[in-house]
């Protein structure tokens, strides 16, 4: 037998609460008699205890058994026929990793299945699932229990968040489909609502974490071969945080700094003057509990030109680009942007156009039609006031915004999530989104032409937004799970795993581990960083709840299990009937 609400039998606890009733001695009243005679024997056991002789009438004993019929109830208890065909999903997601005492989230879980398998019979059949970065079985199906015990010990959490999806949803259907008669789920995250033939665990508590939420490598001109890297360290701790910051390039240790992060706060740190490297790493000597975020990478751009592909009907105020230095153009019409088939620039600049889906470049969107798929406009102003801009921020460095006066503008409204970077009264004027590793940023005024030093706001900011997209060309850090666009050529991952890339199969989408992917084609190399994405996965304090009271019974599946709390909670009430006929309640005249 077993309770699927475990919690409600520490109610169970409270029942000693019914012998007070009997304990209690009752007031005395005073009573006037003739004889004390019958009353000296009495008087001569009686005590002087403040609570009295314990005395237990019968009917004590059936309000304690009817207080713990209703408790057991609560507990909702079930006879279990062990179970024959059996689904276990493990979460193996980022924070799997995070370590409790000696041993990980995940390796807690392999033990708890251990155990769970330990207790199957020899004729059950296992089917195993992984929780990102999809809902997937793997190995064989209908596993015998010691061989998904071997196949689980094989096993190890990726660099990758968790999706936020429907788990009571998901599971139910996989039960349905399958015809499993239990599914075990384990996770670190907090449950909610489980059911019967959906089991969860619940693994690790809360923890204090920080976490390099960015690095980023900047540099002073197009043309300039030093960098600067700028490092973001985010707290998910109730405490504050002391630390180092190491940064090093291809491995050789460049620089470090000391740095203190307030609670629940961002601190940013810098390293100017950095000399030229194929990639760079930032560290910070944290001790948390989870080691995965305590690094992060980042390779800088390989050339030092940008080139840019613009779409304009109007390409005369496009052509003042080519006289900023370290800026290569060209500039065509929408109706030749289909027929294009450049492939060599790192910027697409669209004027008053848009593409109907969002281009695999960095795409930098001008008062885009109506039909573009990142904003919709709203409001159109002349001459907006700028109340509000994003600080800091490399698109905002150096600009004098009282200064910076549109001669009109349009209002934006996001389509997905982006961040908005500068704001009029009426609504945002600029907004940036980042999607599978590109950037892209939609302004509501046009800033061109260049005039240089002729309107000094205008171009800073036009430089600034041509150093952002210079600096994320190429991919300087693409999140864990984004599939690379490779041509051809021999692939080694950071588990140091070799892979083929072929001509024909252009994307790989095994980018389950945060680190460096080395590219060698014709003798050749490139260097790609990914990195764990989001800030879920790090927050260990605030784990996101799962939610499982969507779980839908499956017609059958509940074979296994048979209720017991309805016949527990029919006898309390004839219990309570009981009760109430052999010590009715006293009434008073």
């Amino acid at each position: 037998m077993e309770f699927l609400n475990p919690a409600a039998l520490y109610a169970a606890l409270f029942l000693p609460l019914l012998l007070i009733p009997y304990l209690i001695r009752g007031r005395p009243r005073r009573q006037i008699f003739s004889s004390l005679i019958l009353l000296k024997e009495f008087a001569s056991r009686s005590s002087g205890r403040t609570w009295g002789r314990l005395y237990l009438p019968p009917i004590f004993f059936l309000q304690l058994l009817l207080l713990l019929l209703l408790v057991l109830a609560l507990g909702e208890p079930v006879f279990s026929i062990r179970p024959v065909k059996i689904a276990i999903v493990l979460d193996n997601s980022a924070s799997m990793q995070a370590l409790e005492g000696r041993k990980s989230r995940f390796e807690l879980a392999q033990d708890e299945v251990s155990g769970i398998l330990r207790d199957l019979g020899a004729r059950s059949r296992v089917d195993l699932y992984l929780l990102v970065p999809r809902l997937e079985r793997i190995g064989e199906e209908a596993m015998a229990p010691s061989k998904a015990m071997a196949l689980i010990r094989t096993l190890s959490p990726y660099d990758l968040g968790d999706s936020a999806v429907n788990y009571g949803g998901r599971f139910s259907s996989l039960v349905e489909e399958k015809g499993y008669e239990r599914l075990f789920f384990l996770t670190d995250h907090p449950v909610q609502g489980q059911g019967g033939v959906i089991k969860a665990v619940s693994l690790g508590g809360p923890k204090d974490n920080f976490a390099i939420s960015s690095l980023e490598l900047l540099r002073s001109s197009f043309i300039s071969s030093q960098l600067e890297a700028r490092v973001e360290i985010t707290s998910f701790a109730s405490r504050e945080g002391k630390m180092k910051v190491t940064l090093k390039g291809a491995g050789k240790i460049l620089a470090s700094k000391a740095i203190t992060v307030v609670p629940g706060k961002v601190a940013t740190t810098s390293f100017a003057g950095l000399p030229p490297h194929p990639y760079y790493e930032a560290e910070i000597d944290a001790k948390d509990a989870l080691a995965l975020d305590n690094h992060r990478f980042a390779v800088p751009s390989l050339s030092a030109d940008l080139k840019i592909l613009a779409i304009s009907p109007r390409p005369q105020s496009l052509a003042s680009l080519s006289s900023i230095p370290g800026v290569t153009l060209k500039v065509i019409s929408p109706e030749g942007y289909a027929k294009s088939e450049e492939a060599q620039h790192s910027l697409e600049v669209f004027h008053f156009s848009a593409p109907s889906v969002l281009p695999h470049h960095h795409a930098l969107f001008i008062l885009p039609p109506k039909d573009n798929p990142l904003v919709a406009e709203e409001k159109s102003l002349s001459r907006p006031v700028i109340s509000f801009w994003r600080d800091p921020h490399p698109l905002t460095r150096y600009v004098n915004f009282a200064l910076l006066r549109p001669n009109y503008a349009r209002t934006l409204r996001p389509l997905s999530v982006g961040e908005p970077i500068i704001q009029s009264p009426e609504g945002p004027l600029a907004i940036a989104f980042e999607s599978q590793g590109y950037r892209y940023l939609v302004l509501g005024f046009d800033p061109f032409p260049y005039l240089g030093r002729q309107n000094l706001p205008v171009s800073i900011f036009t430089l600034n937004l041509l150093s952002w997209f210079y600096e994320g060309r190429g991919g300087s850090s693409l999140p864990t799970g984004e599939p690379l666009e490779l041509q051809d050529g021999t692939l080694v991952t950071p588990k140091q795993d070799r892979f083929q890339i072929k001509k024909g199969s252009p994307l790989f989408s095994r980018t389950f581990y945060q680190g460096l992917y080395q590219v060698t084609r014709g003798g050749e190399k490139e260097w790609i960083a990914a990195n764990l994405a989001g800030a879920k996965e790090s927050d260990l304090n605030n784990p996101v709840p799962v939610d499982l009271t969507g779980e839908a019974s499956r017609p059958g599946s509940r074979s296994s299990l048979f209720s017991l709390w309805p016949y527990l909670l029919l006898l309390s009430i004839l219990l309570l009937f009981l009760e109430w006929y052999f010590n009715p309640p006293v009434t008073q005249s």
